[in-house]
């Protein structure tokens, strides 16, 4: 295996230990799903990025998590546990080992008190709220638009690399398509999807072209 994997003596109540990972995955686009026999947690199916894993447990004040990501022939078709360092994937990877280490930092955060708090969303219960800070996906929305935005000058002088920064930006977008800044990462996602398609246009064009001149046309 090639797993980032994480064991943390947090000692937290579990209920809280619950919300920030289900904070975690539902932002992230995580589905539980049964992979071999084990359950875990899946984002992408390898479409426009590499399909991403995740499991935890939380055991006598100790969360277990293991974090891993595989390569995609085809969308849903994926072989290996990828290392989460290395040239190949080196963004998606670095982006994922990041989130994962916010994600273990939130799980540090103090509490007012054992047994009663809620994130901004109320979780329920009587009382005075007490504020719990959970995942933030805004700055993907930025990084989305960027990326997007690169892609389109990319594809005029370099379609591969502006290929490349077009699925940065869709991916990105779709990743923070929840939060403060979901109009921002929905132009990113956009953008992304038109980079995607004026490389397709012109990669048709390209091989007409190489198809006519083998013709003699």
């Amino acid at each position: 295996m090639a797993r980032y994997v994480r064991d943390e003596q947090i000692n937290k109540p579990d209920d809280f230990v619950a919300f920030i990972m289900n904070d975690f995955l539902t932002k992230h686009g995580f589905t539980q799903k049964e992979v071999k026999g084990e359950v875990v947690w899946q984002d992408g199916v390898g479409m426009l990025a590499p399909p991403k894993f995740f499991k935890y447990s939380y055991v006598n004040g100790v969360v277990h998590i293991e974090a891993w990501m595989k390569t995609a022939w085809l969308p849903g078709v994926y072989t290996g546990e990828n290392a989460m360092t290395g040239f190949i994937g080196a963004v998606p990877k670095s982006a994922y080992k990041k989130s994962v280490e916010e994600l273990i930092s939130l799980l540090y955060q103090p509490l007012p008190s054992d047994n009663a708090y809620m994130n901004a969303q109320p979780m329920g219960g009587a009382g005075q709220p007490i504020m719990v800070q959970g995942v933030d996906n805004s700055r993907y929305a930025t990084m989305g638009l960027v990326f997007s935005l690169i892609a389109l000058l990319g594809l005029i002088t370099n379609p591969i690399l502006g290929l490349l920064f077009a699925v940065m930006g869709i991916v990105y977008g779709n990743k923070a398509k929840t939060s403060s800044k979901k109009g921002m990462a929905k132009a990113g996602f956009i953008i992304g999807i038109i980079g995607t398609v004026i490389f397709s246009i012109l990669t048709i064009l390209w091989l007409i072209g190489i198809f006519a001149l083998a013709a003699g046309f």
